[in-house]
């Protein structure tokens, strides 16, 4: 009996310490490896299953190194090997290796990599796109998006599904998860009379939708499916996985979103664009740094930021020396952004941030803009946000004007889920 009951203390010693190696095991992972998971990405399909289907056509590609361009040799030996003819690129805002800063200044270049024309989607008219189109059987389209109507690539999406003849060419869509996704629909709809390039995509700021799951609903809701759209999906993936758990890699779709980090603090920072601040933009950090050479008294600053920040982020004194943008070349004082707890909400922080700047330097603070024309007011889809700035709003006052808004599109979008 006493060797028995010995037994099942030693079994138990045994299992406990099993048990506490695995979970400090567990712990010390802050994200899968891609051989850890079943996820495959939607490339995995597109070449094994999709690209044979398009042999011998002549085809329009859309893409930079967040998609299947992260290898352009690839491509054209897989192209040779079907006979696939690549008639056209087109220019995502950031170019085809997305290693440009600013856009390109003429509508169409020679891409040096296929020897074809690229052509610059911001530059083009509608008639240009339609000129496009009328060459090929079928549009490729694969890049990582950021889940929010800002990110210019939505708008390039629209653009060229608008133009799509009825059926005639096959749309084919390469889908991505992004960590903007992850953050609920939320924001106010996009104002009559404010479309532009940040902003022409008619879902809420955060769309709360794959790139793939989006062209599904503007197909139906606004081309009445006219459009031959095929989405690859991923593989094994479930709706509100972390990014991070995954396992997929990150691959940079814009030179000023290296890495998760830029992503994550992108939800929030992003409306930094409509003000005269840095986001670091030329640095080793950008949208982690923020500041300009006015900015006073980054400590006391800071402790302001934590009192309101619940413990989902926090902020660190910085210096730094931007290459592009704002303050070009000057020496910006300011705060690096740090975020804890991935469910934070950017609206609320991007709001409540910029309010507080505006009271603190009131002589220093301006919205970017010219005439009546304000970039905050390009991004959020209408003035808004900065009228409720301007107007001394709490956020919860702010966010009642669009609460309703954010209700009603959860419903709507919920049919077009492929995950």
């Amino acid at each position: 009996m006493k060797a028995s009951i010995m037994n099942q203390k030693v079994f138990l010693l045994i299992l406990i310490g099993m048990m506490a190696c695995r979970s400090s095991s567990d712990d010390s992972i802050i994200r899968k490896h891609p051989a850890a998971i079943d996820i495959k990405p939607s490339s995995a399909k597109f070449f094994k299953e999709v690209l044979p289907t398009l042999a011998k056509k002549k085809i329009l590609l859309v893409t930079n190194p967040s998609g299947i361009g992260n290898n352009p040799e690839r491509l054209i030996q897989k192209f040779s090997e079907y006979e696939i003819r690549l008639q056209y690129l087109v220019g995502l805002e950031h170019g085809f290796l997305g290693l440009d800063e600013d856009f390109s200044s003429t509508p169409v270049t020679i891409d040096s990599t296929f020897n074809v024309p690229i052509y610059h989607i911001y530059k083009l008219k509608p008639s240009d796109i339609q000129l496009l189109l009328s060459g090929v059987d079928a549009v490729v389209f694969d890049v990582q998006d950021m889940g929010m109507r800002c990110y210019t690539y939505l708008t390039v999406l629209k653009r060229i599904m608008d133009q799509v003849p009825d059926k005639k060419i096959q749309f084919i869509l390469l889908d991505h998860v992004s960590p903007g996704m992850e953050v609920a629909t939320s924001g106010a709809e996009l104002k009559s009379g404010y479309e532009n390039f940040a902003a022409d995509f008619p879902l809420l700021f955060f769309t709360g939708l794959t790139l793939g799951e989006s062209a599904k609903y503007y197909n139906s809701e606004f081309l009445q499916n006219r459009i031959d759209l095929k989405v690859i999906p991923l593989e094994n993936y479930t709706r509100g996985m972390r990014f991070e758990k995954t396992g997929l890699a990150w691959n940079t779709p814009s030179p000023n979103l290296p890495n998760l980090d830029s992503a994550r603090n992108y939800l929030a920072l992003v409306f930094f664009e409509g003000i005269n601040i840095s986001v670091g933009r030329g640095t080793q950090a950008p949208f982690v740094y923020f500041g300009a050479p006015w900015f006073r008294d980054s400590e006391e600053f800071a402790t302001l930021l934590q009192a309101d920040s619940k413990n989902d982020y926090y902020f660190q004194p910085v210096f730094f020396k931007p290459a592009f943008g704002p303050h070009k070349d000057k020496i910006c004082r300011g705060l690096r952004m740090t975020v804890v707890n991935l469910n934070y909400n950017p609206i609320r922080l991007a709001y409540n941030l910029i309010k507080l700047l505006k009271e603190k330097y009131k002589r220093d603070f301006k919205w970017n803009g010219y005439a009546d024309k304000f970039f905050v007011d390009n991004l959020w889809g209408s003035d808004g946000f900065r009228k409720a700035i301007d107007a001394n709003l709490t956020y919860d006052e702010f966010h009642a004007t669009y609460a309703s808004t954010e209700e009603a599109y959860a419903k709507k979008i919920k049919k077009y889920y492929i995950y």
